[in-house]
């Protein structure tokens, strides 16, 4: 499929989420972020997909208000909550 560029307008914080769980996933930011929007347009994934977001943006906000993380804090802080969130989708999966 053919790519084209986009220039967007991203809330910092929301951006800096995306940055940091695109490098602990090893994947680009175009990558996680085609990813999203796949997700978010598919059936029934919307609410869910904002839901998660919101609330990993809510959890790091609420970890590190007014803290500067070092790239190693910020890496690890990404893979917790990165494992965190595979770990709820796997508990929602049914068996």
């Amino acid at each position: 499929m053919p790519k084209r560029k986009a220039t967007l307008y991203i809330d910092d914080e929301l951006l800096t989420a995306a940055k940091i769980t695109a490098a602990a996933t090893r994947r680009t930011e175009s990558a996680l972020v085609e990813d999203a929007l796949r997700a978010y347009l598919s059936a029934g994934a919307a609410a869910a997909t904002g839901a998660s977001l919101s609330d990993l943006l809510r959890r790091l906000t609420e970890r590190h208000r007014g803290e500067a993380l070092s790239d190693e804090a910020a890496l690890a802080l990404a893979v917790e909550e990165t494992r965190a969130v595979r770990a709820e989708q796997r508990a929602d999966r049914p068996e």
